[in-house]
């Protein structure tokens, strides 16, 4: 990791606020230029910690980039991934895409498009 634990906090901070208050932010990598994958990942996991001590649960977790194309588009050599919590499901069982992006859903619904949580068949 590259940054220090306080810039790791600070970006922590500036992204739950920036989602309290459902506003953009510059991108952290222009916040923090020395800003690493490894430095990414405790951000979110710093976060993550967070919001599950304040009581939500992981329901799942998530894959993007898993296209080569992507990848070679963004200029990262793996996919990314992530956690999957109660909370980011709206009501009513309508799904919304985080981030506005289709990732790889690994809840392991009952079908495909389905958000019920059921296992699926063999």
């Amino acid at each position: 990791m590259t940054l220090t634990p306080a810039q790791r906090d600070e970006a922590a901070r500036l992204l739950r606020e920036a989602e309290h208050h459902t506003s953009p932010i510059a991108p952290l990598s222009s916040l923090f230029p020395a800003l690493d994958v490894s430095d990414a990942y405790a951000v979110q996991q710093s976060n993550i910690t967070r919001r599950l001590r304040d009581g939500a649960t992981v329901i799942g977790h998530k894959v993007g980039l898993t296209s080569a194309a992507m990848q070679r588009l963004l200029g990262v050599a793996e996919p990314d991934f992530g956690h999957l919590l109660d909370d980011m499901t709206p009501p009513h069982g309508r799904h919304r895409e985080p981030y506005g992006q289709r990732d790889h859903d690994l809840r392991g619904c009952c079908r495909a498009g389905c958000r019920c949580g059921e296992r699926r068949g063999p």
